[in-house]
């Protein structure tokens, strides 16, 4: 243990926290620091972990941070070697195998931690971090949730799942969700910036339109008799499509048949919709707002909708296309000629939803628009980053009219929608006589005056540069450093009486995630009282209740088969420079290379993926 503060570089250069950052770490102190917290893509979540990984640090943890990629060890990396110069930081995973006695803090691929189950090198106990927690759902990947790190927190932008595994694996895990953070209050506080959405609709062929009526008579029979199951959510369809994907995946019995039945149908619908010839016509309209944004992403459900999207745009504008087998160094170039504008956009199917760090962007593009709520919130954070004055987020959400993506529509409405329209700041319908108003209401360089989000810190002893936030009560005047008397006096004060006046969690959080120039006295009372236990506050403090639909019984449990957690395919075949490997699609392990792609697909790989 230590007495030392980190100055962390938290939101850019700046030693702060965001307010809703501070009151994040206050909750999860509060519950006794085991705790999920649901805050939405670009609010700022992975500077809540620094704050709460540098206290454990100096409180003697060891500390693990478990990813869902090996793309995120190394952006964990160089964070944490950023912010925290002092620690030793090791890497599992991604053809490193640093062990926890050799660091301070480990960095973990969900199927690494899995397979060596790296435990606390010490009695002291430690942190684990799960990013992006709710993905430990599976066979394999649950096992990486090691239950020898006493303290616990999740981060995800939503904790729900389509299966059960958030009441049976996560919630006895963390313990339940303990703050939330959603779009509408981050764009109130002004640490996301609030977007126009404009709906452009386009026709189906003829052919389309024949295909897309067959699929829907197969579908209203499946939906009849999947809505006469007993405890089937009915008046949410977020809610009846996760339920449907839990019977399919779950029941060998007439409820499971019916399940799969209608997923194949809304399989198939959507690819009509997702793929239809008007859609990637009606992309050509938008290539000059593409090449006058900041930087543009272009959304799709497949990588052959991608390429086509690409293939649309790209006599008019710089673009390139990001799928899953793009190799890393490809796609982090991609993503760095986007960053420093010499690429006008980026197109991608699922592979930026999560887990990439995806330079700032201005303006979306939505060739086929989500089910999933959390792949909606994703999408919607690559956009809604803070903006600078001057510089307006916009979206474009293309739909083929009277189908199941058409707004006006309220049966099957996509929740996507839902949301877009109740955050935006303004949203109109187009249709493809009307480009000439769309292209208007597209030149939107953002509001007048730009919010500032409240921030705390960095403080001083004694300092009169900063104002108290919230607080009137003189202690508080002093942790922001606001009245040098006050601070005086506080130090002076028996801790205990300061403890009882603001609350344990709140002056521990102030005293320890904030920065500051010095270590104080209060600083060390605090440390001492709470060095073994987290300063939880008398007063009963409850998870928050979880927007998780309830999910109809199982009729027929289907018999446990032995494949990979992630549902892919075992093995794919990927080139690497000039030459190509077989590489496992579960944990990454690659065969030996060779420079001829008929002989890689004899190759074998290496790995420890499959179920036990």
């Amino acid at each position: 243990m230590t007495d030392s503060l980190y100055l962390l570089s938290f939101n850019g250069s700046q030693r702060h926290l965001y307010r809703w950052q501070l009151d994040a770490l206050v909750r999860w102190l509060e519950v006794g620091r085991r705790g999920v917290i649901e805050a939405v893509t670009g609010s700022g979540k992975t500077n809540v972990a620094m704050a709460a990984i540098a206290d454990a640090h100096r409180r003697g943890l060891f500390v693990m941070v478990v990813v869902p990629s090996r793309v995120l060890i190394q952006q964990w990396h160089e964070r944490l070697t950023e912010n925290l110069p002092e620690c030793t930081i090791g890497r599992l995973g991604d053809s490193k195998k640093d062990k926890p006695k050799d660091c301070d803090i480990l960095i973990a691929t969900r199927h690494s931690a899995a397979t060596y189950k790296p435990s606390p090198p010490t009695e002291a106990g430690g942190l684990l971090v799960a990013d992006e927690c709710h993905g430990f759902g599976g066979g394999t990947l649950r096992k990486s949730l090691r239950p020898d790190f006493q303290e616990r927190l999740g981060l995800t932008a939503t904790l729900e799942r389509s299966d059960d595994a958030v009441e049976r694996i996560l919630l006895p895990y963390f313990g339940g969700v303990c703050y939330r953070y959603d779009f509408a209050a981050a764009i109130r506080d002004g640490v996301c910036a609030q977007p126009r959405v404009a709906f452009v609709s386009v026709p189906l062929t003829e052919e389309e339109r024949h295909d897309y009526v067959a699929i829907e008579h197969r579908l209203v029979e499946s939906r009849r008799s999947l809505r006469s199951i007993p405890d089937m959510p009915l008046d949410d369809f977020g809610a009846f499509l996760a339920a449907v994907s839990h019977l399919a995946a779950k029941d060998a019995g007439p409820n499971g048949r019916a399940a799969n039945d209608y997923l194949k149908a809304f399989s198939q619908r959507r690819e009509i919709v997702s793929s239809s010839t008007a859609k990637y016509d009606a992309l050509g309209y938008f290539g000059p707002s593409l090449e006058d944004a900041d930087g543009a992403l272009i959304f799709t459900e497949t990588v052959r909708a991608a390429n086509h999207a690409v293939n649309r745009l790209d006599p008019d504008i710089g673009i390139e296309v990001i799928t899953g087998g793009t190799p890393r160094k490809e796609r982090e170039e991609i993503l760095k000629n986007l960053r420093h504008r010499n690429l006008d956009a980026v197109a991608a199917p699922r592979v930026l939803d999560e887990g990439v760090d995806v330079p700032n962007a201005n303006l979306g593009i939505v060739v086929s628009a989500s089910r999933t709520r959390r792949q909606m919130i994703q999408r919607m954070g690559r956009i809604l980053r803070r903006k600078e004055q001057g510089s307006g987020a916009r979206f474009v959400i293309i739909f083929a009219r009277d189908t199941l993506e058409d707004p006006t529509t309220r049966e099957d409405r996509d929740g996507f929608l839902d949301e877009m329209e109740a955050i935006s700041e303004s949203s109109q319908i187009f249709d493809d006589s009307q480009l000439d108003a769309l292209k208007a209401f597209l030149d939107y360089s953002g509001p007048d005056e730009v919010i500032e989000p409240v921030t705390v810190g960095p403080l001083q002893a004694g300092s009169t540069d900063t104002d108290p936030i919230t607080f009137d009560e003189p202690i508080l005047d002093a942790l922001h450093g606001s009245e040098p008397d006050a601070w005086s006096a506080a130090t002076a004060t028996d801790p205990d009486e300061i403890w009882s006046r603001v609350g344990p969690g709140v002056a521990y959080a102030h005293l320890s995630y904030l920065q500051w120039t010095e270590v104080t006295p209060l600083h060390k009372a605090i440390w001492a009282k709470y060095a073994d236990e987290p300063p939880v506050s008398p007063e009963e403090v409850e998870y928050l209740e979880l927007q998780q639909a309830a999910l109809p019984a199982i009729s027929k449990e289907k018999p446990k088969k032995k494949t990979l957690s992630t549902g892919e395919n075992p093995v794919a075949l990927v080139a690497v420079g000039k030459e190509w490997v077989m590489r496992c699609t579960g944990c990454g392990a690659t065969s030996d290379p060779t420079p001829y792609k008929f002989q890689a697909l004899d190759l074998t790989v290496e790995c420890v993926c499959v179920d036990d």
